[in-house]
């Protein structure tokens, strides 16, 4: 079966199974009521909405995977200034909410946290407080070499924070919408699997 499916769409997809194929059994000996057809059919077409749904929900959260593995570190040690021998320890969260990455040199046996956030969402917001903090220092002045590279730098930042943005709302977007969908299919198929488990019993006694 489908691995995409979670474990309460496998087992509504296994009840729905049992019931196409009792459908298939009556049909051959002309036995299948209008009911039971009716009820055949709307299995069917909720298998064809599962599997849907089910592909769905991993073309989401691949394009998901793939933007949080976007932002590369290129950390290096603050001691030997190399990342030859960097090995990433641990993850943590800074006073802004930011997750950064925490590394070990093996070759210097030192550890230390990168100071750039791991993902695009909280590399963002850290662009665009430094883009606020070199206007603020353009503004208290500074040395023309320094004025002229700060100068050539901002519009180059915000043009990186123009094409991430809606990359990144897009994709909450799908995000939320579907955890709303999954709210409404995990309802829709905790109703339908009750209602084919009643059915199934009936079957079960009546040909008892």
């Amino acid at each position: 079966m489908n691995k995409a499916l979670k474990a309460n769409e496998r087992e509504l997809i296994k009840l729905i199974r049992f019931f196409s194929k009792r459908a298939e059994q009556l049909t051959a000996s002309e036995e299948l009521s209008e009911d039971q057809r009716q009820l055949t059919q709307a299995c069917q077409n909720l298998e064809k909405q599962l599997l849907q749904h089910a592909e769905n929900r991993v073309a989401i959260m691949d394009k998901r995977a793939r933007l949080e593995k976007l932002i590369e570190d290129n950390a290096q040690c603050p001691k030997c200034h190399k990342a030859e021998m960097l090995k990433q320890q641990a993850v943590t969260t800074n006073e802004h909410g930011w997750k950064l990455n925490t590394y070990r040199c093996r070759r210097c046996n030192t550890s230390f946290t990168w100071n750039r956030p791991n993902n695009p969402w909280h590399m963002m917001e850290f662009m665009e407080l430094y883009i606020k903090e070199l206007e603020e220092s353009l503004e208290a002045g500074l040395e023309p070499s320094i004025r002229q590279q700060t100068e050539a730098a901002i519009p180059q930042l915000q043009d990186s924070l123009y094409r991430l943005r809606p990359v990144l709302q897009d994709s909450d977007e799908e995000v939320q919408a579907l955890t709303e969908k999954e709210r409404e299919m995990d309802k829709l198929i905790h109703q339908f699997k009750n209602y084919l488990l009643i059915e199934k019993i009936k079957l079960d006694t009546y040909q008892e």
